[in-house]
């Protein structure tokens, strides 16, 4: 599978890694042999994974196999770490090895050309249970995460069945011609619909204000 673009946030200064690339076999642990802190498994919304400083997974979380799956289709089957994974993995490697007084936190939004927005946070992480640090990343698969939200607030906000489908091209960040052109109705019939919906929001929320 292709990758199209990765969108790299460093919350330090921006580093270089190489691009060598080649495929894992993922060992499952569990969460008896390798025990993580509560606040780092209640920070995951979708799926975590850590791995030793040689790279080695040591935990992945089933969110998190189910996601990598969307990187890999023979993730899941064949427990094959997807190369991007390893990539931020080397990349937070090497800037250790040239910051090592630094903790870096670092940020990657991977678009692949079928669709799949995943929103990757990664860091070094220290576990009590080991003796050296690991590598923690939080992975957020976002077009799920956005139909989940916009699932919830169709509800609270009692939208009709195409509220709901405008809302939706809506959060996804679609303009109004393009919602238009994706449900085959005019722009002013969308701008109807987001009113409707806006005013909706209104009566549950009469002091929130309305983007």
């Amino acid at each position: 599978m292709e990758i199209s673009s990765i969108n790299t946030n460093l919350r330090v200064v921006s580093g270089k890694t190489s691009k060598q690339r080649s495929s894992r076999k993922v060992s499952k642990q569990t969460d008896a042999k390798y025990p993580l802190p509560v606040d780092v498994v209640r920070e995951c919304m979708d799926g975590v994974l850590v791995f030793s400083e040689q790279q080695t997974l040591l935990y992945a979380s089933e969110g998190a196999h189910k996601i990598l799956n969307r990187l890999h289709q023979e993730a899941m089957s064949e427990n094959i770490i997807p190369d991007e994974i390893l990539h931020i993995c080397q990349l937070l490697t090497k800037c250790r090895q040239c910051f090592p007084h630094q903790n870096w936190l670092i940020e990657f939004d991977i678009f692949t050309r079928d669709g799949v927005i995943l929103h990757i946070r990664s860091r070094w992480l220290k576990v009590e249970q080991l003796d050296q640090p690991c590598l923690l990343l939080v992975v957020e698969d976002r077009q799920q995460a956005i139909t989940n939200i916009v699932m919830e607030e169709a509800k609270q906000y009692g939208l009709t069945p195409r509220e709901k489908e405008v809302w939706m091209l809506h959060r996804n960040d679609l303009t109004y011609k393009q919602i238009a052109i994706e449900l085959g109705i005019t722009p002013n019939t969308v701008k109807k619909h987001m009113r409707s919906i806006h005013g909706k929001k209104k009566l549950l929320t009469p002091t929130m204000r309305v983007s």
